[in-house]
């Protein structure tokens, strides 16, 4: 863990300094606004949503087959370099953040009452025996399903900016939290909070992400001058860290959701060439972005229910894999269809 973020901490030193050197631009994202949304941003939230679907993948591949080397190494190396996806969610949140009337009621309507109910239906499955008690507590800390940490964890992050959102927005001191947000998640990174914290707040802790909230709260006020925006420099390193990852991924080493560098570059890698990509993968990666609270809170429950039986049985592991990231995707898309059809009904 160390080492890789002092590795990143060196490849965007000298990133920085070249960009100084030759009067370049760190590559900005792009936001288009369509029907009053940002669909950029929506493609970066339809890419994360897959990405983090990609991470459970490798770990139910995994489960069934950990001695077959091969496969196991590239469904690592899958989740490794998919782990820019729960930075870039807390990332876009801070992004859009706006204290105004009706921010409580909007975060409980539309992220914590879906996921009491998700948490509830999950308890009820996943677990044999019933308390009320670790109910509480398992929703407290988002361990029902491994991925749901993420909720309690953006819920911190909106009482932090509820009580001190005029202090963390007055840009004169931009650089100062911006340094102390980097140093506090760099600090954590290296676990020398973890003797400090409670052992089942670790998943939670803010510290691991705060750079990243931080980051997406002053975007638009980052404003790095250069002649042009970079792009030749910000490839080759994205290429530099790809190979890193590989290397990681060959020894078995599983990265982590809140390193530092790569996830910025991973938001900024997809924002700029998700351009180049058929207009019709982008509308796809929209369509899931705009959706993605409903794939997150529903696709554990498919991939839950999925190990009851070997991934191989579906066809071999390439087609196996590719068949359980379609199914990961698509049967969340479709209960959720169901349910909003079926409450659009009941209103009307």
């Amino acid at each position: 863990m160390m080492e890789w973020e002092l590795v990143g901490l060196v490849l965007a030193g000298t990133y920085g300094v070249y960009l100084i050197l030759w009067n370049l631009s760190f590559p900005s994202l792009e936001t288009t606004k369509h029907s009053g949304r940002e669909d950029s941003i929506d493609t970066i939230r339809g890419f994360a949503m897959t990405a983090i679907v990609i991470i459970h993948i490798h770990s139910y591949f995994a489960f069934f087959h950990p001695k077959d080397f091969i496969v196991t190494s590239i469904t690592l190396f899958l989740s490794n370099i998919c782990r820019f996806s729960v930075p870039s969610f807390i990332f876009i949140s801070a992004m859009f953040l706006n204290k105004k009337n009706g921010y409580w009621q909007s975060k409980l309507k539309n992220l914590f009452i879906p996921y009491f109910f998700a948490s509830l239906f999950g308890y009820f499955l996943k677990y044999q025996s019933y308390s009320f008690t670790e109910f509480f507590k398992f929703l407290l800390l988002g361990k029902v399903f491994t991925p749901y940490y993420f909720v309690p964890l953006l819920i911190q992050f909106y009482i932090l900016f509820y009580f001190f959102s005029d202090l963390l927005k007055k840009s004169n001191f931009f650089w100062t939290f911006l340094t102390v947000s980097f140093l506090a998640n760099l600090t954590s990174n290296l676990g020398f909070f973890d003797s400090y914290l409670p052992k089942e707040y670790h998943s939670i802790s803010i510290f691991n992400y705060v750079f990243f909230f931080y980051l997406g709260l002053a975007w638009k006020d980052l404003k790095l001058k250069g002649k042009k925006e970079d792009i030749l420099g910000f490839s080759v390193l994205f290429c530099i860290f790809i190979g890193i990852t590989l290397t990681q991924s060959i020894q078995g080493i599983d990265l982590k959701n809140h390193h530092l560098f790569y996830p910025i570059w991973g938001m900024i890698f997809i924002s700029i060439f998700s351009k180049y990509l058929p207009s019709s993968i982008r509308m796809i990666a929209q369509y899931i972005g705009k959706r993605s609270l409903a794939i997150f809170l529903l696709h554990p429950f498919v991939i839950h229910l999925m190990h009851i039986f070997d991934p191989y049985v579906l066809g071999g592991p390439m087609v196996s894999y590719f068949l359980t990231l379609f199914l990961n995707l698509t049967i969340p898309l479709l209960i959720y269809k169901i349910i909003t059809s079926q409450m659009d009904k009941t209103l009307n």
